[in-house]
């Protein structure tokens, strides 16, 4: 059984990356570099399948004291 994932999208111009991480924490620090490198948009996709900002998972983190169960 493969482990609960978070998806990160990103996009530019040019190109499209998916990439996939183990824990919040990671998929929000994947999110913002691929916003630091200037791409036009960024979605985090949960284990249960909502789709957010990284401003809302980073929100999301904060309030739960970095323990979040999506």
């Amino acid at each position: 059984m493969a482990a609960a994932s978070f998806t990160v999208r990103a996009e530019s111009a040019s190109a499209i990356a998916t990439i996939r991480c183990c824990s919040a924490q990671d998929a929000l620090l994947t999110a913002n570099a691929y916003l630091r490198l200037g791409a036009a948009c960024v979605s985090i996709e949960t284990p249960g399948g909502q789709r957010m900002s990284p401003d809302r998972l980073d929100a999301l983190l904060n309030d739960s004291g970095g323990r979040i169960g999506l």
